[in-house]
């Protein structure tokens, strides 16, 4: 963990500082930004996830998408923000994903996934404060595992340790997890100004 911390810190911080997190941080996102800013999720997770169902089919690794996984939550918050499930059908999608063609580079993707809904909790203070969502409504993704959220992100943490000790394959969760950040804030850069 202390090593994945330590190589990703970089990206972690380049990502905090998109113009969506930015306005969040200020309070100047408006609603539309803020749908904005779930479709470019919507578009990176969708396709991700839906690799990663067909791995962990294959596979028994006690990672359970239905819990973790979070493209439910985005589709959600975006049909309460008024889009329409075609709409949702049409957007667009990232074409440039992370390699998470094995459980360890999947555990690695799912790092920086998991670990977003630590900063998700302060997000869902500031939106709810600034914007007409609560985390029932409209805030689903960013406050996804709610009081559950330290527990949630331990049990990770131990799923991950585990899993690297198994598979001695620290090298592919931190690859894996530094492409993730990488790619999720280059797609979230795109078409932005």
């Amino acid at each position: 963990m202390e090593r994945l911390r330590n190589e990703t810190a970089v990206y972690h911080k380049e990502i905090e500082q998109n113009k969506y997190a930015a306005a969040i941080m200020n309070q100047s996102l408006t609603l539309e930004d803020y749908r904005n800013y779930l479709e470019k999720f919507y578009g990176f997770v969708e396709p991700a996830e839906t690799q990663a169902a067909a791995l962990l089919e294959a596979q028994q690794t006690g990672f359970d998408l239905g819990v973790r996984g979070k493209t439910a939550l985005l589709e959600r918050d975006l049909l309460f923000l008024g889009a329409s499930e075609q709409e949702l059908e049409k957007l667009p999608r990232c074409s440039e994903l992370p390699d998470i063609s094995t459980i360890p580079r999947l555990l690695g993707f799912f790092y920086v996934m998991e670990g977003s809904t630590l900063g998700g909790q302060m997000i869902t203070k500031l939106l709810k404060k600034n914007l007409p969502v609560s985390p029932e409504t409209g805030l689903e993704y960013f406050n996804a595992y709610g009081p559950d959220t330290k527990e949630q992100w331990a049990g990770f943490r131990q799923l991950l340790t585990e899993a690297s000790a198994a598979h001695q394959a620290d090298e592919q969760i931190v690859e894996a997890a530094k492409a993730t950040f990488h790619l999720l804030g280059k797609w979230l850069e795109l078409h932005t100004d």
